[in-house]
């Protein structure tokens, strides 16, 4: 699977765990909507500084966000 979708789904399933929609997390990480819902759609590549943000409104490190792709990645 590409990075960009691995990032995407990512995103996706963190805002679900968190019950947050994407407006809510986008009001959170100081982003626009289009820009939440574009990387978490896959639609564009998402710029490490918008998933350093959506981590810090999700509460949770760069690390903790990537740690899942260990195996993923090829």
């Amino acid at each position: 699977m590409d990075i960009n979708k691995l990032v995407a789904n990512r995103i996706h399933e963190l805002r679900k765990e968190k019950s947050l929609t994407t407006e809510k997390l986008a009001w959170t990480a100081e982003l626009s909507k289009s820009c939440v819902a574009y990387a978490e759609k896959g639609l564009k590549d998402a710029k490490i500084s918008t998933i350093n943000a959506i981590c810090n409104a999700l509460d949770i490190t760069l690390a903790e966000f990537f740690s899942v792709f260990d195996k993923k990645i090829e």
